[in-house]
């Protein structure tokens, strides 16, 4: 959803008190709904609204706290959202992160925000919630233009955050997009607010922490700030044209995906290659977009045009993203898919609970491995099943044979089998 910039201009950045408190009401509380409280200023501000609103409509609002498990004092801000939940009489839960799930490719500043987003879906599809309350606020939004800029970024990282956007089942709400951070920490003062500083914010190896460093040392001025907020708006209306081109383009090359072996997308019979570089690049942007895939550089983008879009193109080739995600070729198909670690199995919940119950053994392919499909069909090797059912090489390391005693029984991603032996 665009933001109304006109108001904005004649609003001044919307920087009002008033405006805050505004734009928190404008949320309809009669659905479900939770906000997402870390403890800091921003997040424990809008609780304080919210709280209020809710009570005063007579509607369940909860609140939701994400523990990422990374820091000693991780703990004390569970305390202080939990304690505070409960002071203004609203229903809180919370989830803890597991930090050994972070991929060796994936940065913890990214981990960090994937899990948390995962995480707070999971409590609202426990809870009945339908939408969630963000804290980010207009400074967020000048630092993730930035950011996407620096990184070069294309018109969809330029449209920094959206004011409303639906993901994972849940409605997620913005709705102090247009509010300075000072606005909220004066409310916070004039509130008593208890809140806490989370000392990684000073930690400048993280970007996002690194450029908001650089606009505490030199702030923008007013019209430095208009004129990025120009260019977001500008680049949210080039995104807005650009992805309702791909996705038509798209419709048309959209193909069924085996979720079962780890994919998450499949387009078939596309040809990048006939298209500009700016326009294959649009292409696969949406297309991630689609999947729920942080936006790679521009470098990275261009890097997986140059790989996979040769004539010579050599099948075993895929571009692997730094989140553990992957894309390849296979025949006339463009699959993206998620890559576990070396060593991991790719095992559906159905699958593993089969394992349990028939007590079924878990080995890699060795290689050699031949089967029945069934007993009236003669044998074939793995690798021809695996041709067969189109699956990408870049998955088969990670899908297994299961084995009753030394009779193969299952291969994942083919079913069940004979062995030929």
């Amino acid at each position: 959803m665009l933001y109304d910039f006109a108001i904005m201009k004649h609003h001044e950045f919307f920087n009002t008190m008033n405006d805050m408190i505004h734009a928190t009401s404008s949320i309809d509380l009669s659905i479900p709904t939770a906000v997402a409280v870390s403890g800091g200023v921003d997040s424990m501000c809008l609780l304080h609204l919210l709280a209020q609103y809710a009570h005063e409509q007579n509607q369940v609002l909860w609140v939701f706290h994400i523990h990422h498990d990374l820091q000693t004092v991780a703990d004390e801000w569970q305390t202080l959202v939990h304690d505070t939940a409960q002071r203004l009489n609203v229903s809180f839960d919370t989830q803890r992160l597991d930090a050994t799930t972070r991929v060796p490719a994936q940065s913890t500043e990214e981990w960090a925000r994937r899990g948390r987003y995962d995480a707070l879906a999971k409590l609202a599809q426990q809870h009945g919630v339908r939408q969630i309350a963000l804290a980010h606020h207009q400074d967020d939004q000048i630092e993730t233009y930035l950011l996407q800029t620096e990184r070069g970024a294309g018109a969809r990282g330029r449209s920094a955050m959206p004011r409303q956007l639906e993901r994972h089942g849940v409605v997620w709400l913005r709705p102090w997009l247009d509010v300075p951070k000072s606005v909220i920490v004066d409310y916070a003062n004039q509130h008593d607010i208890a809140y806490l500083d989370d000392p990684s914010n000073n930690d400048e190896r993280f970007s996002r922490n690194a450029i908001r460093a650089r606009l505490t040392q030199a702030p923008l001025n007013i019209r430095e700030r208009r004129v990025i907020l120009d260019a977001i708006h500008t680049a949210q209306r080039e995104q807005t044209e650009h992805s309702a081109w791909a996705q038509s383009i798209l419709a048309q090359h959209q193909a069924v995906h085996r979720a079962d072996i780890g994919e998450c997308g499949r387009l078939r019979g596309i040809d990048l290659a006939g298209y500009l570089p700016e326009q294959a690049t649009i292409l696969l942007r949406e297309w991630m977009a689609q999947m729920g895939w942080r936006m790679p550089s521009r470098a990275a983008v261009n890097e997986l045009l140059k790989q996979l879009s040769q004539p010579t193109l050599n099948r075993q080739m895929c571009w692997r993203h730094p989140d553990g995600w992957g894309v390849t070729q296979l025949k006339n198909n463009w699959i993206a898919a998620q890559l576990l670690p070396s060593g991991e199995w790719f095992l559906t919940e159905p699958l593993r609970q089969r394992i349990q119950a028939e007590r079924l053994t878990v080995h890699p392919r060795k290689g050699g491995e031949t089967f029945k499909l069934a007993a009236n069909r003669p044998s074939i090797s793995l690798k021809h099943a695996y041709q067969m059912y189109e699956i990408a090489p870049m998955l088969r390391g990670q899908l297994p044979l299961l084995y009753a005693s030394e009779c193969l029984v299952h291969v994942v991603g083919v079913g069940d089998v004979l062995d030929a032996r």
